[in-house]
Parts: structure tokens; C-alpha cells; sequence
């Protein structure tokens, strides 16, 4: 519930079913450091962004990402490791080693929560320094150095230029050294290296272990590389277009052991036309075989792609250039190295708003009508049909909780504790909260029950230092959810679904690309995989730990009541839904407003005058169209709407903030300061 909402005296439901919810610990226990080695090793953590599960050329792609390529090779593969969807929520994850609900990011803002710890704060104590280069996107207020890191160079937001250090990069302690770079020879994935070198070298002075996490916001958008690497790639991908690398690319797949040698490709993904992201103003709308686009949208689309390539291989060179400094420095025996990337690839279009048509930014996807964009490297994003691409086999990409959105390779690299096969393919499933485990369990540290007055959040993941010990397989249940779209996996079975649609069920043994829904054919296993997504989805803060009974409102006329008595501007009074189907009751400058939900579109009627201090809210929507809405019994608006909600969502009431994807027009969840009392929801 929201902040200072209290007193919810009566709560009444005509027509409603209720949700089962009860609780249930899906996390593993804390890990065993009885075998942790000497001396503790320094840890590299790098984190690609928006990499694409087949890109690397160790996972069967065309780009040319060498040192990756030998670090797989004489290290360990995992080709199942899962992550939060999306940048922020895995980032938040990631260095907490909690849900993304847990740590305060459920979505794309937030602030990492007091209730969590992260990386460096829980390694410093165990005497290792901490650095961070890169994107940290995880809101200024509480940027790195004030969650434990020594020392900062990079991004605070989520994306911009990789040509421009001003005003997007920083140095923090501002007053500690910074590197000056002549016009024209900033590109932010090499400065990225540079000052890697840096703190690895500062890291070696301070004579103790140290922590460096770099995560480069290489292969986000805007795509920029220089135009001599982009070169190397455009010709290629204009000859063979995406439905030809798919091919190319499954069949290394096959050669290298990473999927079945019988599974066939898929066809190319495609998110139905109404599931629009208004928030995020991004679309799927098309994606057409490469063969049917006239000559000018293939060598557009192919530069596009090859930019995206040139991306991907500056960074492996500069992962080059780290390991080499380590060897050179003899640090890369005693060094472990973990490489993943944040989500799936993006098939993302216009996330910064360039949607005026003369933009020299402007981005369509594969289907659209031909676009010319301005200036060779000015490129945004290369559309659905190479993010289809990069996902090979997989389905779907970021966003989504099917394989190609949450599934990314992790290498792990140690020359002198990693006890497997060099070149080892793992099928171990694992999840992006394991890290903090793993890390813990490797460099002797301990995770706190109590950080700076505030009770912590016990960690979720599962160390992953029996595997690299060679010890044993880890078995325990995976879940995921982000923006309604959730998945649960048990052993080879995985519960799957998009935001309102109903479970679908695969055998990820024989069909790790999603082809075969089996639900229908086990029924009971989807119960009971069902069940388990809801009890963790609880018991992590995914859906409200005391859930109120959710009305069944799809196809149903809607009436709410409520008293409110505000004391902030802005908040949710209740909501129930998503950013596809739903309603919500809100403030937005004090005015009430009410807002609906159908298929991704919104629709919304707004109180004209600030009401008093306290008042009663009546809102309806009926069969004949028509939503009202009345304060203290006054009718202050009514309009057409287009129909009744269509679909039940799966995001459940909430009252004093959206708990889920927003509803309205606000960021989730948007909680309301002040008390609501006498709520009533009445469909039928």
C-alpha cells in the first residue's frame, strides 16, 4: 500500500473472484564458503547492454568478438542464464543479488531500496576495493559512490551519444583525476576501457583484491561506431538480409553443442499489433521477410545492423584490452571474470521521442515505409527484424519473459579456480541475483542482516561455486516478471506469458525456442507452475503480500467509490490492470482523474477544478460506452468511450499506488500520500 494510506474501513465487491495467494521460499540458502580459496581473487564483472543471445561468435554469430570468443573457450559457458528483461530492473538485480521488486526497481524508475545491499558494500568490508565504469541507470539520487563504490566513471542515465563526454559522462569524487580527450577522439565504449585501466591500476597500488564492474552501454541505442569498423560488416548484411543470418547462425549453433541438432528455425517474431507501449512510445508492428524490401530500405537496414556490429566488436576489443593489462600485469591468473548482458536484444523503435517525420532521428521499423535517416552514424536502433535476429533461436527480445527477452550467455573465466573442462558448455540454468551469491562465496564475504539502520532484504540467488568448482548442479525454481510479462521454469518445464495473456507451456529439453505450447496437454503442470509464480510473485513484493480481492472486471460495467483526503498533488487513489487493459483512479495536479485501458490505448476523463481537502469520488464505467466521473455526487466529467475492458489483466487491485505497469498516465507506482476510506467496487 501506499505511503500513509490507512483506515480502508469497508471494501465491497459485486460479481468478483478472488486470487489464491499464500507464501513460499524459492530462494536457495545461504552459501557454503567452507571451500573458498586463497588468496580471495579480484572480480571483473562486465555487462553488456541490450546484446542479443547469438551475437558473440562463441554462441554461433557473425560478429567478430575474439576475446570473448577465448575466454568462452578456456572458461565455462553457460547458455541459460536468465536476467530481469529489461536495463534497470537486471542492473538493480544484479548488484543486489534481490527480485527487481525487492530492490525498488519493478520498472524503469525507482531508487535501489535501503532494504538492499549491493556489490561493493558488501565487499568492502571483506577488504576489496570497488570501481564501477560505465552505465549505471539506477537514478542519481543513489548513484555508485553512495552505494559503495570507490570510484565512478560513466553514465548515470540510460542512454545517449557515444560520440559526446559532455554533459552525459561523470567523474565521481568529482575532484579525483580525469582523463582529457581531443576533439573527435571521445567514443564512450574506449574511454570506457581507458579508465578500466585506470582503477585496475589503482586497485593494484592499494595492495588489496578489488571489485571492478564494468558495464558498457554498448550495444544500446543511439547505435554509433566509427565509420571504418561499421564498413566491415555492411556489405555483408545487406547480401544476406536477417532471414539468411538466422539460418547461418543456427547452424553454428548446432556445430558448437549450444542447441538441439534437431530444432528447427522458427519464424521470425512478431508481437501482435495492439501490444503499443505508450510509456516507452515503442511499437512492434512488422517484420517481414528481408527478400520482399525494395533496395533502398535493405542498404538503410543493413547499415543499421552493421553499426550494431561494429558496437558489439569495439567493446570485445576493449575487453581485449583489459585482459591483456591483467596478463601484463600478472594479475589474470587470480582474476575471475563473469561477462553477461542485461536482457535480449532491442527491437525497440523512437524511444526518445524523435517522431516528427523530417527528424534526422527518426526511426521506423522493418515494415514501415522507407525513412532515410541523417548522416552515417546517426542511427537510433536497428529495428525488429535484426533483433529478431540477434535472438537466434530464441523468441521475442527485451521486454518479454520469453526466451530471447530474459536468456543470455554468461562466461565465467578464472585460469586458477575454475575446476571444469576448458571450454565447458553448461545447460545450468541460472538467474542474474546468483552473482551476489557466487561472489559472496568466492572472496569470503558476508551477507548482513542489518546495513546502515536499515533491516536487508535476504538475498535470492544461488552461488554458482559449485559449478565453477565442478561439483555439482544446482536445482531450484526460476521466476521472472517484468511489465506483466512473467515466466516460472522448473527444470526443463517453463510457464511463460505475455502482460494478460494466459500461460503457455515448453519442454525447454526439446524446444528452447518456444514453438510447442504443451498447455493444453498438461493441465496440471501449469496449475502447479502457476501457483508457484503467484506464491513467489507475493512473497517478493511482485503483487501486494496481503492481495485484495480482485474484481473479475473484463466485459463488465465498472463502478468505484471512494473518500479521499490527499495530502500530496500527484498519486494513485486505486488501480487495477496494466499498461495493455485496466483502470485506475489518480490524482494528476490535484484534479482527479479517471482513466481505462483497452488493448494498450488509453482513455481518460479529468475533474476540471482542485476539489477540497477531502471528498468523495464516484467513477463509472457502463455497457453503453460512457464513463463518468462525479465528485462529492457532482458530475464533473462524462465521455464516449470505446467499449467495455476486454481482457481480465493479471495485475491485481491495488489501493494508494499501481503496484504493476502503469495504468494511467504516471510512472508506477505512483503512490498517494494521504488516507482513502470506503472504497467500494461494484461490475457487472
Amino acid at each position: 500500500m501506499g505511503p500513509l494510506i490507512r483506515q480502508l474501513t469497508r471494501i465491497v465487491f459485486a460479481c468478483v473472484g478472488l486470487i489464491a495467494t499464500s507464501y513460499c521460499d524459492v530462494a536457495a540458502a545461504q552459501p557454503d564458503r567452507s571451500n573458498a580459496s586463497p588468496p580471495r581473487p579480484n572480480v571483473l564483472l562486465i555487462l553488456a547492454d541490450d546484446l542479443g543471445f547469438s551475437d558473440l561468435g562463441c554462441m554461433g554469430g557473425e560478429i567478430s568478438t575474439p576475446n570473448l570468443d577465448a575466454m568462452a573457450k578456456s572458461g565455462l559457458l553457460l547458455t541459460q542464464f536468465y536476467n530481469s528483461a529489461r536495463c534497470c530492473p537486471s542492473r538493480a538485480s544484479l548488484l543486489t543479488g534481490v527480485h527487481p521488486h525487492q530492490a525498488g526497481f519493478p520498472a524503469m524508475s525507482g531508487s535501489l531500496s535501503d532494504q538492499a545491499v549491493t556489490l561493493p558494500e558488501v565487499l568492502k568490508p571483506a577488504g576489496y576495493n570497488c570501481y564501477m565504469v560505465g552505465k549505471w541507470h539506477l537514478s542519481e539520487r543513489t548513484g555508485p559512490v553512495i552505494r559503495g563504490f570507490d570510484e565512478f566513471y560513466g553514465m548515470l542515465g540510460g542512454f545517449n551519444s557515444y560520440w559526446q563526454e559532455q554533459p552525459y559522462f561523470t567523474r565521481i569524487p568529482a575532484d579525483h583525476p580525469r582523463r582529457a580527450y581531443r576533439p573527435g577522439e571521445f567514443y564512450s565504449t574506449d574511454v570506457f576501457g581507458d579508465y578500466s585501466l585506470d582503477f585496475i591500476d589503482q586497485g593494484q597500488k592499494a595492495g588489496k583484491p578489488w571489485f571492478l564492474y564494468l558495464a558498457f552501454n554498448a550495444v544500446h541505442f543511439p547505435l554509433h561506431a566509427p565509420k571504418a569498423t561499421i564498413e566491415k560488416y555492411e556489405k555483408l548484411y545487406l547480401a544476406k538480409g536477417w532471414d539468411k543470418i538466422r539460418k547461418d547462425r543456427l547452424v553454428r549453433q548446432k556445430k558448437l553443442g549450444i542447441v538441439p541438432k534437431n530444432l528447427e528455425l522458427t519464424p521470425r517474431s512478431v508481437v501482435p499489433k495492439n501490444r503499443i507501449n505508450v510509456q516507452t512510445g515503442w511499437a512492434d508492428k512488422y517484420n517481414p521477410a528481408w527478400d520482399s524490401l525494395p533496395a533502398d530500405r535493405k542498404a538503410d537496414l543493413a547499415r543499421r545492423m552493421a553499426v550494431y556490429a561494429a558496437a558489439a566488436e569495439i567493446m570485445d576489443r576493449n575487453i581485449g584490452r583489459v585482459v591483456k593489462h591483467l596478463k601484463e600485469m600478472d594479475q589474470w591468473e587470480n582474476t575471475v571474470v563473469f561477462f553477461l548482458s542485461d536482457n535480449g536484444a532491442c527491437a525497440e523503435w523512437d524511444p526518445c521521442g524523435f517522431d516528427k517525420l523530417d527528424s534526422p532521428l527518426n526511426i521506423l521499423h522493418a515494415g514501415d515505409d522507407l525513412k532515410k535517416v541523417g548522416g552515417p552514424d546517426s542511427y537510433i536502433s536497428y529495428g525488429s527484424g535484426w533483433a529478431n535476429a540477434s535472438s537466434t533461436p530464441l523468441r521475442l527480445y527485451k521486454h518479454y519473459a520469453h526466451e530471447g527477452g530474459i536468456r543470455t550467455p554468461l562466461i565465467v573465466h578464472w585460469s586458477t579456480g575454475l575446476k571444469t573442462k576448458p571450454g565447458a558448455i553448461s545447460q545450468q540454468p541460472g538467474y542474474i541475483t546468483d552473482i551476489m551469491s557466487t561472489l559472496l562465496d568466492l572472496c569470503g564475504a558476508t551477507y548482513p542482516t542489518e546495513h546502515n539502520g536499515h533491516k536487508i532484504v535476504p538475498m535470492e540467488g544461488v552461488s554458482l561455486a559449485p559449478l565453477i568448482r565442478n561439483e555439482r548442479t544446482i536445482l531450484r525454481i526460476l521466476c521472472v516478471e517484468h511489465e506483466g510479462n512473467r515466466m516460472v521454469r522448473d527444470g526443463r518445464w517453463k510457464l511463460v506469458a505475455m502482460a494478460g495473456d494466459p500461460w503457455e507451456l515448453y519442454d525447454l529439453s526439446s524446444d528452447p525456442a518456444e514453438s510447442h505450447d504443451l498447455s493444453t496437454l498438461h493441465p496440471n503442470r501449469v496449475k502447479k507452475l502457476s501457483r508457484e509464480w503467484n506464491e513467489w510473485a507475493e512473497r517478493c513484493n511482485v503483487i501486494p503480500k496481503k492481495a485484495l480481492p480482485t474484481p473479475q472486471i473484463a466485459n463488465k460495467d465498472i463502478t468505484v467509490e471512494c473518500d479521499v483526503a490527499p495530502l500530496s498533488p500527484e498519486g494513485v487513489i486505486l488501480a487495477q490492470g496494466s499498461n495493455q487493459n485496466g483502470y485506475a483512479l489518480y490524482l494528476k495536479g490535484s484534479k482527479p482523474i479517471f482513466a481505462i485501458r483497452i488493448e494498450g490505448k488509453l482513455f481518460a476523463i479529468s475533474a476540471t477544478n482542485v476539489p477540497g481537502s477531502r471528498f468523495h469520488l464516484y467513477a463509472h464505467l457502463n455497457s453503453d460506452r460512457m464513463m463518468t466521473l462525479a465528485i462529492d455526487g457532482r458530475t464533473v466529467a462524462r465521455e464516449v468511450a470505446p467499449g467495455l475492458i476486454p481482457v481480465q489483466p493479471i495485475d491485481p487491485l491495488s489501493i494508494g499506488e499501481d503496484v504493476q505497469t502503469a495504468v494511467g498516465d504516471y510512472v508506477a507506482p505512483n503512490p498517494l500520500k494521504g488516507t482513502i476510506e470506503n472504497v467500494k467496487i461494484v461490475v457487472k
